[in-house]
């Protein structure tokens, strides 16, 4: 199975919507790989095209076949609501490289319920290629930096995101608290964007993080091929 025919999907729901979704992968084909909990950044004066007006998310995330995939998004489209504002969103990847235990489960899935992946494999690649109207950029940021990198990523144009906890390891700037090791508190965030505004909002992003704390941003920006909620 080439690369060009798996993607790596994702959809942010309102916190508790996640167990639902996460049973649609399956049903459709997908091997689930995490639930994480998330919050939206969306100030409550902003109804987002990202439908992440509700601070509590949840994210999942899984693989499957283009195929699959297409199933899926139509899926959560009508049972999770996707089309109405603030219902959440659902989006695609390419991906370029897959373990050999992740494609092989992949594989078990199709044989299993007589499912096959699209065989044409020179239409997906001009698919990947040339349809990539979407960006899901990723920035690790400080948590106390949140809202003036939000702020400057507003002015950019982006609507919302989603932020994921995260620590660094073995940071240089832990600290110990009647011997207890405190690891500095990280944040993902996660803003997905038209590919037209991509540049700006990275811009932004590692300006304010540059004045904000002195150092360079840790930002990058994905591919996304399909995308289901985001209402413009």
């Amino acid at each position: 199975m080439s690369n060009s025919r798996i993607r790596w999907m994702g959809t942010i729901v309102d916190r508790g919507k996640g167990n639902k979704a996460a049973a649609l992968f399956k049903k459709y084909g997908h091997e689930v790989l995490l639930v994480v909990r998330g919050h939206g950044t969306a100030s409550s004066a902003i109804m987002d095209c990202l439908g992440l007006d509700e601070p509590e998310k949840d994210l999942v995330l899984g693989i499957a076949s283009v195929e699959h995939s297409r199933k899926l998004l139509e899926a959560l489209q009508g049972e999770m609501e996707l089309d109405r504002s603030g219902h959440g969103i659902a989006f695609t990847m390419p991906l370029s490289g897959i373990s050999a235990a992740a494609a092989g489960q992949l594989k078990g899935l199709y044989k299993k319920d007589a499912l096959t992946a699209p065989t044409d494999s020179r239409k997906e690649d001009i698919l990947m290629n040339d349809g990539i109207k979407y960006e899901l950029v990723a920035a690790v940021i400080n948590i106390d930096v949140i809202n003036p990198v939000m702020e400057a990523a507003r002015k950019a144009g982006c609507k919302g995101g989603t932020l994921l906890k995260a620590r660094e390891l073995e940071s240089g700037e832990d600290k110990k608290i009647f011997g207890l090791t405190l690891s500095q508190e990280k944040a993902i965030l996660l803003i997905l964007t038209p590919n037209s505004q991509k540049q700006h909002i990275l811009r932004a992003i590692c300006e304010t993080v540059l004045k904000e704390t002195g150092e360079h941003a840790l930002a990058l920006s994905l591919p996304v091929d399909q995308v289901e909620g985001i209402h413009i």
